[in-house]
């Protein structure tokens, strides 16, 4: 339901305008009060210090003013009560001052007429609509002051009105010509104070609505600046002198791991621990502009940021804190080391196609020759033993220049939809019967989804959980479990693969792999064992790269080491898939 004031932008001007009204009025109200109050005090002040205070304030004149003065409070109760219910402030104001001016008019004539010293509420009066209206409100309540100030002055001189009795200063004590002067000086003054009454509140008028457009403009700019802040994809903080956190988008409480109230008020330094030597480098009000550091989460993850800083300053020029801007570049390191072991890997593989071609050439000439000395008749035993030893080391460096070539080159094999399930099963029960002959004190746990199918050909799947599950093991000496698990990721795969994805997750409890070997363990040749080749991860990383899936590692000394391949799904189960969670 939309709300009436975005229809109509001038409803809460109007509303604010009826407010700031209605306190006028208040006030208007409370001085009519003290002022009364004050009278009260003056006239029993002066009745106490005649010499009779009993017959003076039991007086005729006394009773009157004591009548004007109980008209005032009754009237002042009677607004008071209507306050409430007012809907016109200007209205009810017309109202008051209206009755304001009869009174006045009273106690004027009853205090001299032209010469009374209470000339000047009738000016409370013209100053008090000044607040409410317009102009010609207030040249409306001088006029009708002026008429009301002449017409008792000149009927009381003229005694059609009488005077009250027991007054001390009658109407027509004055001379004709003082009257006129009198009265043309509190006209003249009273049009005066109109005139400048209405001046000034008309510049106070001009000033409100030109402080109300540029609060709203002002409130435009701040909800600009705050959706423009909160749509940044990346972080942005700010800081005091201190390094205190001030303000932080949602963006940086994202990619720090913290809710705003958590880093407001804190050094920024807890979550970023290089940031204080950034800072430090760049001196009281430099500015980075581009620097990178690692960012510290609670959950103990950490988060490689690119970085960027400038001083903070107010509107007077005066530095009074930071601004730090930081992007998220973990996902476009990760990106960027797995490009360069791509690269790397490539080349490698070139290179050892090359030289095993090569190698294998002298290597059938020498098995060749090895055959024919060894079948000649006049041939030693020990000469034959010597050439057999040959022929062995011959056949063993044929094998690992066949396993070079399968990973340069791996073989070609018709690709097809495959459950993962059924090829993982396989090789699993394989491995176990293995370990179960050499007894090995290795557990294998399996949970296999059976759904989920890749596109892919059968004999490298077998090879790279093959390779997988021996690695796993030649880590686990002393043996230990082996979780192996297949299943289907709803989530985007890292490595690019689009949609949905199949995994293998091979998680062992083993030495694990020292960080600094992490991105080398996937080079041919590389390897952490004494009897490895260093061609088996090698081989893995190159059929997985060729199904267009990735392999990631993940792994901690003497805790184990976790390896996981993502494929893409297979059309028909991506499909079906999509089919489920529409129907869902």
């Amino acid at each position: 339901m939309l709300n009436a004031d975005a229809h109509n932008p001038s409803a809460p001007a109007r509303r604010r305008s009826q407010r700031d009204q209605l306190r006028t009025v208040k006030y208007l109200m409370l001085f009519r009060v003290g002022l009364a109050s004050f009278l009260l005090c003056l006239t029993v002040l002066g009745e106490l210090t005649s010499g009779n205070a009993s017959d003076g304030l039991a007086s005729p004149f006394s009773r009157f003013v004591f009548a004007l003065i109980a008209a005032t409070y009754g009237a002042s109760l009677v607004y008071a009560v209507a306050y409430t219910r007012v809907r016109d402030p200007v209205r009810f104001a017309y109202w008051q001052i209206g009755i304001d001016l009869l009174i006045t008019t009273a106690l004027v004539h009853s205090t001299g007429g032209a010469q009374s010293g209470f000339c000047f509420l009738y000016f409370v009066d013209v100053v008090a609509v000044t607040l409410l209206t317009r102009r010609r409100g207030a040249a409306g309540v001088a006029l009708a002051g002026i008429a009301l100030m002449c017409a008792v002055s000149i009927l009381g001189y003229l005694h059609v009105i009488p005077p009250v009795r027991g007054q001390l200063i009658v109407p027509s004590d004055l001379s004709r010509a003082t009257l006129i002067t009198k009265l043309g000086l509190n006209s003249v003054a009273l049009i005066a104070v109109g005139i400048l009454a209405s001046r000034l509140a008309a510049l106070s008028r001009s000033a409100d609505e030109r402080s109300s457009e540029h609060e709203a403009i002002a409130g435009d700019l701040a909800r600009l600046h705050e959706n423009t802040i909160r749509s940044l994809t990346s972080g942005l903080v700010t800081l005091d002198l201190a390094g205190g956190v001030t303000s932080a988008n949602d963006f940086a409480c994202e990619i720090l791991g913290q809710d705003v109230t958590t880093l407001l008020g804190r050094p920024l330094a807890s979550a970023l621990p290089e940031l204080p030597r950034l800072l430090a480098e760049a001196g009281p009000a430099g500015t980075i502009r581009r620097s990178e550091l690692t960012a510290s989460r609670p959950d103990g993850s950490s988060r490689h940021l690119g970085i960027s800083t400038a001083p903070l300053s107010d509107r007077t020029g005066r530095h009074i804190g930071r601004v730090i801007h930081f992007q998220d570049l973990t996902e476009l390191k990760r990106m960027e080391v797995v490009v360069s072991r791509a690269e790397r890997l490539a080349t490698i593989g070139r290179l050892s196609a090359a030289i095993a071609h090569e190698i294998r050439n002298p290597l059938a000439s020498i098995s060749g020759s090895m055959e024919i000395l060894r079948g000649l008749p006049n041939t030693d035993p020990d000469g034959r033993q010597l050439m057999e030893i040959a022929i062995r080391e011959v056949d063993r460096l044929n094998a690992l220049v066949t396993s070079l070539l399968d990973y340069a080159r791996p073989h070609s094999e018709e690709r097809r939809s495959l459950l993962l399930a059924d090829e993982v099963g396989e090789i699993v029960q394989a491995f176990e019967f293995e370990k179960r002959e050499s007894h090995a004190a290795i557990t294998v746990n399996s949970h296999l989804e059976g759904t989920v199918a890749v596109q892919a050909a059968s004999g490298q799947m077998r090879q790279v959980v093959w390779n997988l599950l021996r690695n796993a093991a030649e880590a686990m000496p002393a043996g230990g479990t082996i979780d192996v698990r297949v299943d289907r990721d709803p989530a985007p795969p890292r490595a690019g693969t689009p949609g949905a994805s199949a995994v293998i997750v091979i998680r062992d409890t083993g030495t694990g792999i020292p960080k600094a070997d992490l991105d080398r363990v996937f080079e041919p040749f590389f390897s952490t064992k004494r009897k490895g080749t260093g061609l088996g991860l090698a081989t893995v990383a190159r059929i997985v790269e060729d199904h267009q899936g990735s392999l990631e590692i993940a792994s901690e000394v003497n805790e184990g080491t976790t390896f996981t391949v993502r494929l893409p799904l297979a059309s028909s189960t991506r499909t079906s898939a999509v089919d489920w969670e529409h129907a869902a």
